[in-house]
């Protein structure tokens, strides 16, 4: 990249959801969240970060041994995926069922 995006309003841009897909070497220094052990490496149970809405894929053994390459990732990626949809099922219907306070 010749223009990288160094920082990013995540609120203000929309973004809800960030889903770390690792490349050719590891670098979290730009992510300021509570998501790391004290080794400095990602705090997860198969890529659901302790950071509410911060995901990790491609992580060396995260389910699988195959989980750090292409074509072992997708294990991972559907896990998560149908975590995160889960999660906005539970929240749909939590916000459904919340009481309308009078005069709202």
């Amino acid at each position: 990249m010749t223009d990288p995006l160094r920082q990013l309003d995540l609120a203000r841009a929309g973004v809800s959801t960030i889903i770390w897909a690792t490349g050719f070497s590891l670098d979290y220094g730009w992510l300021k969240v509570d998501a790391f052990d004290d080794s400095g490496r990602p705090a997860h149970q198969r890529g659901i970060s302790t950071e509410p809405g911060v995901y990790f894929l491609g992580l060396p053994w995260q389910s699988r041994r195959g989980s750090s390459f292409i074509w072992g990732g997708w294990h991972d990626a559907r896990f998560i995926a149908d975590h995160i949809a889960t999660q906005r099922k539970y929240l749909a219907y939590h916000d459904a069922a919340r009481p309308v306070p009078e005069g709202a």
